[in-house]
């Protein structure tokens, strides 16, 4: 009977020390965002092998009330928790809009939201994962997030891509897809502050018009966190940021972890392009509640395809015309 009661106290303290801590997981998103949200979520839940409990904190600036009971509902039918952050972007820069691309499209104000979530987060939270939407968690979050930061604020995988700027050197230039952060360290030290002071005081350095403009700096959130906290980045294991552009993986996909599509175009906008990546992220989402909208953004992106080929074709019409017109018989291939 002793021996019986001492096995059951052991099989409990095993299952205890099996069981993780809640894993705390950050994303920054707009009204675009949702669905693309919801499968970068339903990947981590997919591999949680640990069991873990997450809390998903939805940091957002206009996502519906529909968008926002329909995520609600996905996470919570999965036993996990989900609470929605809302946040006035013009108090990172004034309400200015100075970081974007000359497209106006690709780095947008909730994109810079990262930056305030040391301030954002309840204060009895002390380390996050922050993750961008376009991604494909592949492997168990827990062991990044019980990585060993050592005396750094926050961890990053290295950039892909050779960049080279005209005022500041890094150290190691890193990927923002994808940060472990020490909460307590960079509340400490008020780095959000410091980021936002930094940003507002050089902001004509982040406007980006074009290959031949002065501008500094492309990557508005990318660049702004490598300058302030350059030296107390710890580097990670780049499987937890294998970044993959279009067509091109960047990084080694040999080890399960994070695959992150950089780039303005991202998967579900051209299904057609079957790499490994993509593939890989399609595979995920047909095992998913979220299939339905698979199809739906086919369709779109088949018709956003058209839309273009039937706008060249306009346009070079247009140009014709407009050759004969002067007497000008110039033939258009």
């Amino acid at each position: 009977m002793k021996k019986l009661f001492i096995t059951f106290i052991a099989l409990i303290f095993i299952q205890l020390g099996a069981y993780a801590q809640r894993v705390n997981v950050a994303f920054t998103i707009d009204n675009n965002y949702p669905i693309f949200t919801l499968l970068a979520i339903n990947s981590i839940l997919v591999n949680n092998a640990s069991n873990s409990d997450y809390t998903f904190y939805i940091i957002e600036n206009n996502v519906t009330a529909r968008n926002k009971k329909f995520m609600r509902n996905f996470v919570e039918d999965k036993k996990q928790k989900i609470e929605f952050i809302n946040i006035d972007t013009s108090i990172i820069d004034n309400g200015k809009y100075f970081y974007t691309f000359s497209d106006g499209q690709r780095i947008t104000p909730i994109g810079m939201a990262r930056i305030m979530i040391p301030e954002l987060l309840p204060n009895d939270v002390d380390r996050v994962i922050y993750i961008d939407g376009d991604t494909l968690i592949t492997a168990d979050l827990k062991e990044l997030y019980n990585e060993d930061l050592g005396s750094k604020y926050i961890g990053m995988s290295k950039n892909f891509g050779n960049l080279e700027y005209k005022m500041y050197k890094f150290s190691t230039y890193c990927n923002s897809g994808v940060i472990l952060m020490d909460l307590n360290k960079l509340r400490e030290h008020n780095i959000s502050k410091k980021m936002v002071t930094y940003l507002n005081v050089h902001s004509k350095e982040f406007i980006y018009k074009g290959e031949t403009d002065n501008s500094v700096y492309l990557y508005p959130d990318q660049d702004l966190i490598n300058i302030v906290l350059d030296k107390n980045i710890k580097l990670l294991d780049q499987r937890w940021n294998n970044q993959t552009i279009r067509r091109v993986a960047l990084s080694d996909f040999n080890q399960p972890g994070i695959i992150h599509y950089i780039g303005p175009n991202k998967p579900w906008d051209f299904p057609k392009y079957y790499t490994y990546g993509v593939k890989m992220y399609y595979q995920y989402w047909k095992a998913s509640s979220l299939k339905k909208y698979l199809y739906l953004h086919k369709f779109k992106s088949v018709k956003r395809e058209y839309i273009d080929l039937c706008r060249k074709k306009y346009s070079r019409y247009k140009m014709v015309l407009k050759s004969m017109k002067q007497g000008k018989f110039t033939f258009l291939y």
